[in-house]
């Protein structure tokens, strides 16, 4: 009873007690993060910076501050995560005007983003619904996705791109789908009127 709750916050944690993780060590990257505790064994709980969704993010992953943009309802940026036999590179960019019934044109915008006709995958969850494909350019390979808001507007347009490092044999790709799919179902819209005491 009498224990005090320990500080997870990261603004809180004194520089000395962040884990040694480069997406905690980096001081962006630790602008966006809800807690030190991973939420998932390898993952941080990552909140958008103009306060629209919530999504995993690799402890390995770092966000690039100068790409940085997020005003007026939208937000882009760019993560870069490391891997033992990989390098990973995602583009998320946040609209906030589409709306479920505009599915088909968002869709053509992220084939056009490709430059390519893409075969999607659909993912349906609470309150979103996540469209995936998957493309391959010389050595990288990666999956285009868009999440649309389900209960109102807004969409998040992704590409995740995987590059094999040469000293490499073996970059499983069924291991990379599977790990993208799982990832991509972290994110979770926040609805405009859910929070207690609207700042805007």
């Amino acid at each position: 009873m009498g224990s005090e709750k320990p500080i997870t916050d990261p603004e809180e944690v004194s520089a000395e007690d962040l884990p040694d993780t480069r997406a905690m060590q980096d001081e962006f990257t630790r602008s966006f993060l809800k807690s030190t505790d991973e939420i998932e064994d390898g993952y941080y709980s990552f909140v958008s910076g103009i306060d629209r969704y919530e999504m995993y993010i690799p402890k390995s992953g770092l966000i690039g501050e100068k790409g940085y943009y997020g005003k007026n309802g939208s937000e882009q940026f760019i993560i870069g995560i490391e891997g033992d036999d990989y390098e990973v590179g995602i583009t998320i960019e946040y609209v906030s005007h589409p709306r479920e019934e505009d599915i088909e044109t968002s869709l053509s915008i992220l084939e056009g983003k490709m430059d390519e006709k893409l075969d999607f995958e659909k993912v349906t969850q609470d309150g979103r619904d996540s469209f995936y494909a998957r493309f391959t350019n010389n050595s990288i390979f990666g999956y285009s996705a868009y999440i649309q808001n389900t209960n109102e507007a807004g969409g998040i347009f992704i590409n995740y791109s995987i590059q094999c490092r040469e000293s490499t044999k073996e970059c499983n790709d069924q291991d990379k789908e599977d790990e993208f799919i799982e990832w991509l179902k972290s994110i979770k819209f926040k609805e405009k009127d859910s929070d207690d005491g609207d700042e805007s």
